[in-house]
């Protein structure tokens, strides 16, 4: 479990630009955590995919598998103990969870069960604001999360290399369209192993990387002859992308809270190094990556995603679908999706099957076709012009 700063966000960015009261804000998720809400078939689904890590605490089986099954879909999930926790958070602020009883609780565990954090590491958390990461890219302005966040950066270099690349006389989804999006991958995967530790992520998409490896794309181009979020805009023209992340969850369930901690030290894509190898006192990575886009200098379109090491190639398609095949906003996000990673490229269905049998793509890379849309493809949320988009958002 790494330490959870979900909350000191949340009370951070309420003090800064809430307008309604804290009681106000949380009054919806406390009504239907007392008295209950129903459980849809995605829900269903996902209380499934996470079924070994609810069976391994006895707090989580009695909320999701009270009769030892897992609820299905239509059947009330009620979260009694959520909805106390939510009321003495409005009611005694943020040391609450910090530095109150919850914090005894998950200090106590920690000590007895194997668990790595202190009660000053729940007491030092502090919230940092930082400066987002700008993109120019075509005729837009695009602000995305910043290092040490790895997903922001990494789509602006993916962008980067995009920028390099025209699109005229490609059809979407055909064969060049698919190689240059596994080509762009590629790189931005090589990028990242070759300079991600030696140089500061914020550098990794400076020129003189950037023309290297928009080189080597073009280079091929050549030879073919391609977690939870919310967006929300509003009528006076402020717009959030907010992503948060718990992981899978840690098994861990803070007694008597309903809060399940998080799991972020033991997720492969955010420790490079390996397991138990994090340093200490060092804000760890993900690939968190709310995003908004700019026209002109007003936000337009508000994106954001689920998806751990698929969040990132999620919003560069959609923001690719957007700006360089014009898309309605609906059809960027439904449309198929591919994702390159350590040598797999990953192909969601919707393709022309006979442009995916003459795919030629980067070395010893092994195409898979998927039969069926599913949320590891990231599931994407998006805001525009004051209209809430959720058509994809499974997970």
């Amino acid at each position: 479990m790494a330490v959870p700063g979900n909350i000191k966000g949340v009370f951070e960015v309420h003090k800064k630009l809430g307008k309604l009261p804290l009681n106000v804000v949380a009054e919806p998720a406390i009504h239907y955590a007392e008295h209950g809400l129903e459980i849809n078939d995605f829900q269903a689904y996902c209380l499934q995919l996470l079924k070994p890590i609810i069976f391994a605490s006895p707090e989580a089986r009695i909320i999701y598998a009270p009769n030892g099954n897992l609820k299905k879909s239509g059947e009330i999930l009620i979260l009694k103990d959520l909805a106390a926790s939510l009321k003495n958070l409005v009611a005694m602020g943020e040391e609450y969870f910090y530095a109150g009883d919850i914090a005894e609780k998950i200090i106590q565990d920690c000590r007895e069960h194997g668990g790595y954090l202190t009660r000053e590491d729940l007491q030092n958390y502090r919230v940092i604001n930082r400066k987002p990461l700008t993109i120019n890219y075509r005729d837009y302005t695009i602000i995305t999360n910043p290092p040490p966040s790895a997903g922001g950066i990494l789509i602006a270099f993916s962008l980067g290399l995009l920028s390099s690349i025209s699109f005229t006389g490609i059809k979407f989804g055909d064969r060049k369209h698919l190689q240059i999006l596994a080509e762009v991958m590629h790189l931005t995967n090589q990028a990242r192993e070759n300079e991600y530790h030696q140089v500061c992520p914020g550098e990794l998409s400076a020129n003189h990387n950037l023309q290297f490896y928009q080189q080597k794309l073009n280079n091929v181009v050549n030879k073919w002859g391609s977690t939870t979020h919310i967006s929300v805009m509003d009528g006076e023209g402020n717009a959030a992308s907010v992503t948060t992340s718990n992981g899978e969850g840690s098994g861990y369930m803070i007694p008597g809270t309903g809060i399940m901690m998080n799991n972020m030290l033991g997720e492969a894509d955010l420790n490079p190094n390996g397991f138990h190898q994090w340093q200490d006192n060092q804000r760890i990575s993900s690939m968190m990556s709310p995003t908004i886009l700019l026209k002109n200098g007003h936000p337009e379109i508000v994106l954001g995603s689920g998806g751990s090491n698929r969040i990132r190639t999620a919003i560069l398609q959609v923001i690719s679908n957007l700006v360089d095949w014009q898309m309605p906003i609906t059809d960027a996000i439904t449309s198929p999706r591919c994702h390159w990673e350590n040598y797999q490229f990953d192909i969601e269905p919707g393709f022309d099957l006979n442009d995916l049998a003459t795919l030629r793509l980067p070395n010893n890379t092994k195409s898979r076709l998927w039969q069926e849309k599913i949320c590891f493809w990231g599931c994407t949320w998006s805001s525009k012009n004051s209209e809430w988009d959720d058509i994809r958002g499974r997970g």
